[in-house]
């Protein structure tokens, strides 16, 4: 039976992990159109506030005489990816992922996985991590890390902020108008939208631990070949266009490589394969925590129902090889194994993380696709298309 125990009316069940830090972006959700109706128009406002700026800075700096500006930016391919599309990717994913998350979480009350004392646990865990994720201290505590790592960078490698022409001064001897913006604006804005993810993420993980602690009655033969728990792969699907901005990040750096002869096997492979492991593990790590009761429920339906089939397997045997001739279709022995034995099948192919193999495949495709523009951004059109014919042939 299904046990349709509501939430208090006190919030949405999509509003659960989509606040959180930085709290002043995501609160542009709540103002009154046409302001910010949608989750698109925040994306264009992030893309306003960290990159359009910086394009007006270096136009002025170029009518103030400094045109060899405008090749050293056009050419920062790790800017354009940051700020004009991994930033506004991590606001959509407010509401395209953190949405989600919220609806998957809702959905363990109305599952029928839990009993009623369960659910109001569950019910508590959910306002628990919605007050968390909310929480003011959380957004202070970002804003203070952001500009500490700022000024850590300042102080201890002050080049990093003036590696291009446009982000120097005419004297050289300190940051251009673009160059401030992009160390007090742009720079933390982003910091702030990963920590903010990195917050949802640990709340999300603590949510699922919660539950994972309490009595869920998993069925071993569950068709999601996950006890039931087959939905929370659609959280791995969710966090594809999070995916998608980390990506776009290292995608940036990885066009910055080539483009200037810094690109070894190694970086290839630390740059694209770690920034698929991050995704995995960000993805997939929370989900880690139901393997120990998918394990015991796979341990406990493996015996019980490989005693059923084995009593299924002598009974068929013996019915039909004892040597009496009996008309076969017309006896329902076939079809009665074949309906156990899937049963049976589906035990034993019991997976012991939620997850199914297409997610993680969309989940990598996703962060992985910003790396197909950067290549044709920083390498000859006729050496990318060598390297992906010899992908495939």
């Amino acid at each position: 039976m299904v046990h349709q125990a509501a939430i208090p009316p006190t919030f949405g069940v999509e509003s659960i992990f989509e606040g959180g830090p930085p709290r002043r972006l995501t609160a542009l959700a709540r103002l009154p159109s046409p302001i910010a109706p949608n989750a698109t128009v925040r994306a264009v406002l992030t893309f306003g506030i960290a990159w359009i700026p910086l394009a007006v800075l270096v136009a002025i700096d170029i009518v103030l005489g400094r045109p060899g500006v405008l090749y050293s930016f056009v050419e920062d391919i790790g800017v354009h990816a940051r700020y004009a599309i991994a930033a506004p990717l991590l606001v959509l994913g407010h509401v395209v992922c953190a949405r989600r998350l919220g609806r998957i979480a809702y959905h363990f009350q109305v599952s029928g996985l839990l009993g009623e004392d369960d659910q109001r646990r569950v019910r508590e865990a959910l306002e628990a991590t919605r007050r968390r994720v909310h929480s003011l201290w959380a957004e202070a505590i970002v804003i203070l890390l952001v500009y500490s790592q700022v000024a850590v960078i300042v102080m201890l490698e002050p080049q990093i902020l003036r590696q291009a022409a446009w982000q120097v001064a005419p004297d050289a001897g300190g940051l251009s108008p673009a160059g401030w913006w992009h160390g007090v604006v742009s720079v933390p804005l982003l910091l702030a939208l990963l920590l903010g993810w990195l917050w949802r993420i640990a709340n999300w993980a603590w949510f699922l631990r919660e539950v994972s602690q309490m009595n869920l009655r998993l069925v071993s033969a569950h068709p999601d070949q996950a006890g039931g728990l087959g939905f929370l792969s659609q959280s791995v699907r969710a966090f594809c266009i999070v995916g998608m901005g980390l990506g776009a990040i290292v995608a940036g750096r990885f066009g910055y490589v080539y483009r200037h002869d810094l690109a070894t096997p190694f970086t290839n492979l630390l740059l694209i394969g770690g920034v698929a492991a991050l995704a995995m593990t960000l993805a997939v790590g929370p989900l880690l925590f139901f393997m120990r009761p998918l394990m015991q429920s796979w341990r406990q339906g493996a015996l019980e129902y490989g005693v059923l089939a084995s009593e299924m397997g002598v009974q068929f045997e013996r019915s039909w090889f004892s040597g009496d001739e009996r008309p076969m279709l017309s006896e329902p022995d076939f079809s009665a194994a074949i309906d156990l034995y899937q049963v049976v099948s589906n035990v034993y192919s019991m997976r012991f993380i939620p997850v199914d193999p297409r997610s993680l495949l969309m989940l990598a495709a996703a962060t992985l696709a910003p790396f197909v523009p950067a290549m044709f951004l920083s390498m000859p059109a006729q050496m990318v298309i060598g390297e992906l014919k010899a992908l495939l042939f």
